[in-house]
Order: C-alpha cells, then sequence, then structure tokens
C-alpha cells in the first residue's frame, strides 16, 4: 500500500509538473502581431522560425527581400547569418573529438606547424573559450592602417598573429572573441577532415539534418532565394555589400527553416550525441574552471545565457552587413525561435516576444518599478548633487555620466540611453533596468569613486576633470609611437589645442583627457591610451586598449632609438 502511494504520489508531481510547464496555443494572428512592423509591401523585412517539442509549427517571412524587384521574404529566403555560423565550427570539432580524430586539451601546434613560433601552448579548447589571448585580426588590421575593403589575405593574417608571440598573454584569464581564433579553428578542421571547412559543415552537418538551404558563398557565387541586405538612411534603405576579403568561412546564407532543423540537433541528436550536446551547451571555462552562470555568461557553442523572468534562454545574436539574426533556446520548455531580417538593425526582440506568447504562464512576472517596492529613500537634491559628475571605467574604458533631472539622479551612457537611480541607503542606489544593478559611491575618496554592481560581478568607476591641471601640457605626449604587434607607427600631434592620433591611412583620432595620463579616442578601436612614464617622469610609450586586441605597447621612438644605440 505504501509503495503504491508513493508511486500514485510520484505521478501525480510528474503530471502536475508537466502542467506547470506546458506552453499555450498560439494563434497565426498573435504570433503576425509581434511583427507587425515589418508585414509591410515596401521594405526589408524579417522571417521567423518556431520549433517546439521537436516539430517546426511556424515559419512566415514579412517585408521584402529585395527592394529593388520587390520579391518578398518568404520562409525559402536565404540570409546572411555571420558569427552565428561559428557554431558549426564548434559542433564540427566536437563531432572530430567523438570520432577520436583530435582532443579539445590538444595544443593546436600539434596540428598547426606554422604557428610554433608561439612560445607557450594554446589548446583548441582556449580557442573555442576565447581565452587564447590571440588579438582579434579584424581589429588588428584596421589598427595597422588597413582599410576594410582591401585584400587581407591568411597569409598576412598569419603573419600579424606571428608578430604577437612574444607578447602573447601566458594565462587564459580573461575572454576575449578572437575572429583569429576561428580561422585557425577553420583551418584546423580542413586538415585533420583533408576537406576543405566548407565541404566538412556541409557533408557533415547539413546534408544529415536536412538543411538543404544552407549554402556557403565562397566565391561569390549566385545563390537562389537570397535576401539583400540593406541599411535605413534618410527614412529609405541604401543596399549593403557583404565584405567578402575576411580570414574566416563566415558567408553563411541559410532559412529560418534549417536553423529550426539545427535547433533540433541540439535538442534531440541525430549527427551528434548527448554529451555532445551537453558539451556544446556547457558554460565556457576559464583557467579551467567554469564561468559564473549570470547573464551574458558565454557557452561553449558560442551562444549566451541570460535569466529571462525566471526561464534559461540561450541566444545567439549577429547583425552585420545589412543583416541582421538570432536564434533562441528554451531547453527546460522545448522551444526554440530564429529570426532573421534585412533591414540591417537588431530584430532579436521580436524573437523575445514571440517567445513570451508561448511561455507567458510560466514566466515570472513582470514587477513594477515603482520605488516603494524596493525600499528606497528620499534624499534631497542638495544630497544627490554630491554624486553628479563624469566617470570613467578603468576597465572597460567607457564613459558614464552622473546628472539629477526632476530632482532624480540619472545614470548616463550616451543620448537617449539613460535610468533613473533609486536611492536605497545615503550611497547606495538601485538602477531601473531590467536585472538587479547596482550603484554605490565613494565621496570621500580623492577622486570620488563610483562602483556598478550586475550579479557577481562589480565594475569600478573614478570620477574625472576633462580640464584639470595635468592636462594644461598636451604637448609633452607629443612624437612618434611605434608596435611591435602590428608594425605600425602613430604620430601624436597638437591640433588647436587637442592632442590627436595620426596614421597615414587612418582617419585622425581626438585625444579627450580622462584620468591623469589616460585619454579616449573618438575614434572607433582607440578606446583607451594609457602612457607611461620613467623614474624621471619621461614619457615612455603608451598602451591601446579597445574590445578584441590585450594591450598594444606603442614605444617612443626617441626612446626606443636611446635604447638600440645602448
Amino acid at each position: 500500500m505504501k509503495n503504491l502511494l508513493t508511486t500514485f504520489i510520484f505521478f501525480t508531481y510528474i503530471a502536475c509538473f508537466s502542467q506547470e510547464i506546458k506552453k499555450r496555443q498560439i494563434t497565426s494572428a498573435q504570433i503576425d502581431s509581434v511583427f507587425s512592423k515589418w508585414d509591410t509591401s515596401n521594405m526589408a523585412g524579417i522571417a521567423v522560425g518556431i520549433l517546439s517539442d521537436g516539430e517546426i509549427i511556424y515559419t512566415k517571412g514579412y517585408g521584402l527581400a529585395n527592394l529593388e524587384h520587390k520579391i518578398p521574404i518568404s520562409p525559402e529566403t536565404r540570409f546572411h547569418i555571420g558569427d552565428l555560423a561559428k557554431e558549426f565550427t564548434v559542433y564540427a570539432l566536437l563531432l572530430l573529438e567523438q570520432r577520436g580524430q583530435l582532443s579539445l586539451q590538444d595544443d593546436i601546434r600539434k596540428y598547426m606547424t606554422n604557428l610554433m613560433p608561439f612560445t607557450h601552448s594554446i589548446s583548441i579548447q582556449q580557442l573555442i573559450h576565447h581565452t587564447s589571448g590571440l588579438n582579434n585580426n579584424e581589429v588588428s588590421k584596421a589598427l595597422a592602417g588597413w582599410k576594410a575593403e582591401d585584400v587581407f589575405t591568411k597569409k598576412q593574417a598569419y603573419a600579424m598573429l606571428l608578430n604577437q608571440a612574444k607578447s602573447l598573454p601566458s594565462n587564459e584569464t580573461v575572454q576575449r572573441p578572437s575572429d583569429a581564433s576561428f580561422m585557425i579553428l577553420e583551418d584546423l578542421i580542413s586538415k585533420i577532415s583533408k576537406m576543405s571547412y566548407a565541404d566538412f559543415i556541409t557533408k557533415e552537418i547539413f546534408e544529415p539534418l536536412g538543411m538543404t538551404n544552407s549554402v556557403f558563398d565562397t566565391q561569390g557565387a549566385v545563390i537562389a532565394n537570397k535576401a539583400q541586405g540593406y541599411f535605413a538612411q534618410n527614412n529609405n534603405f541604401i543596399s549593403s555589400t557583404i565584405n567578402r576579403k575576411h580570414t574566416i568561412v563566415s558567408d553563411l546564407y541559410t532559412t529560418v527553416g534549417d536553423m529550426c532543423l539545427w535547433a533540433k540537433e541540439l535538442r534531440d541528436p541525430k549527427i551528434g550525441t548527448k554529451q555532445t550536446v551537453e558539451k556544446f551547451d556547457g558554460l565556457s571555462t576559464i583557467s579551467g574552471k567554469k564561468v559564473n552562470k549570470t547573464n551574458m555568461a558565454l557557452y561553449t557553442g558560442g551562444h549566451r545565457f541570460w535569466d529571462f523572468r525566471g526561464a534559461e534562454k540561450l541566444y545567439h545574436i549577429e547583425v552585420a552587413g545589412g543583416y541582421a539574426s538570432k536564434l533562441i533556446r528554451y531547453p527546460d520548455y522545448d522551444l526554440a525561435i530564429v529570426v532573421m531580417g534585412n533591414d540591417g538593425a537588431y530584430n532579436g526582440y521580436a524573437a523575445t516576444a514571440a517567445s513570451e506568447l508561448y511561455l507567458e504562464d510560466v514566466l515570472n512576472p513582470i514587477l513594477s518599478d515603482k520605488s516603494e517596492r524596493i525600499g528606497a529613500i528620499q534624499l534631497s537634491k542638495k544630497q544627490l548633487s554630491t554624486f553628479e559628475g563624469s566617470y570613467w571605467d578603468v576597465t572597460n574604458h567607457t564613459t558614464r555620466k552622473i546628472h539629477i533631472t526632476n530632482d532624480t539622479l540619472r545614470y548616463f551612457r550616451g543620448p537617449g540611453n539613460e535610468s533613473p537611480l533609486v536611492p536605497l541607503t545615503k550611497n547606495s542606489f538601485k538602477m531601473i533596468t531590467r536585472g538587479e544593478v547596482g550603484v554605490n559611491f565613494d565621496t570621500n575618496s580623492v577622486p570620488k569613486k563610483m562602483s556598478i554592481t550586475v550579479g557577481e560581478d562589480i565594475f569600478q568607476s573614478v570620477a574625472y576633470d576633462s580640464n584639470a591641471f595635468w592636462t594644461k601640457n598636451l604637448g609633452v605626449f607629443t612624437g612618434d609611437y611605434y608596435a611591435v604587434d602590428l608594425d605600425a607607427t602613430y604620430s601624436l600631434v597638437m591640433d588647436q589645442e587637442k592632442l590627436v592620433l595620426t596614421h597615414p591611412r587612418l582617419e585622425p583620432v581626438q585625444l579627450d583627457p580622462r584620468i591623469p595620463d589616460v585619454f579616449t579616442g573618438d575614434q572607433r578601436h582607440f578606446a583607451a591610451i594609457a602612457f607611461k612614464r620613467d623614474t624621471n617622469g619621461t614619457i615612455t610609450g603608451f598602451q591601446l586598449s579597445t574590445s578584441g586586441v590585450a594591450d598594444i605597447w606603442f614605444q617612443k621612438k626617441t626612446i626606443l632609438s636611446e635604447n638600440l644605440s645602448n
């Protein structure tokens, strides 16, 4: 009797749980309402595909694939998906490991002998997890003076990597996405499989999964049913041209239906195994430890995590070349949604909105952000004014402004992008935004400091004054500076009392002072320029920091000449 009761309770629990996670039945009209913005006959648009319980239950196109010829988007329209294609690179490596042809722990030099000048080991896993320390080729070549339209061959890309060999960091404590890593991984797949990378992905992934609409464009081939990419400009659109002069095979065109088949493989593997998918959907590691599962945490497969109203949301986004794509998977609820568009703008919020239709019954309620719900206190305008000012994030190299509007302290990121701060204590605030973000001020330190807490991460910023005393003699920073990693020389000159960075093939970069000896540039890839001095206070060079590369050292040429002459 006891066993019978236990069995009854168990199955009752399972039944209740199944009811609890049951998805809503959604009509076509409800889905159409989410994508109504693109449902026009004269604009670029979007396509959507929905996989639920292992079945493709909905595919549809909205808007035009080609504005010139008025060709509508359909479920068979092919879109360029850019970085999403890297998921196939990772899965291919896992398949090769599954077959015993490699180990993710292998040193890449075991297969890529041209990388022997690297002074320490870099594993395949480090390349996948973006912890190799390798600089991003696209950023490096831009900093070295290459134009986006320039032909930049793999031979030149590898030569640039080898320039970095001596300065490559020997640890793996930082994640830095790098196209150079995936260039190497693609070549590694080709070398081990003895066929081209595109042929291997097509033969071993696309064909077995029935992804017949997925095509690599490696030579500018004619691709049927291809959407043209566009960018909005002055209430109209201009055509985008994909630059094929890059060093990784990322020109993959596919459909929402094919990407649903890919999501189905990650739900119920056909060519891989459960263990393969578990590795693919495992959190990335840094120095052998899994990263914390906080919003934006990176997974092995290149996708990321977001706690979406209590649901585990795995997603991958790409916006480039006039195209935008997003794949969302909810493993706990057996739901996947993919969107692809050609109007050049981010469209992932529509995929999220579509997923809410199905999961509303199981998602956490949206809580009100009213001050009284979070235990706010009242601070006078005078008290709030002590926190006002400009702040410099010393790690992420970003500028933020704190100011008062209508008696409310606000966190300003840029025009149209700011959040109110609600006081919890005399020095701590809650930022009114999605997710838990805390802001704390230390007004006793000189300069005053601000810390931002997001989950377990804390980001430190310091107040700065662009007109501080140290900025009155910017001429001491002028001169010529050389970077071995880039084989490039920059010149620093004064122009109308402004410090300007110049290069023969680059637009001039105006440097604006932040904290002592640290500047930020007004052009992309010049996030932070930090000057170094010797014990006599003489400028010896600067470190350039930006997204995609490690700190690149530029030696001042007068110092360099003195060192060579000694």
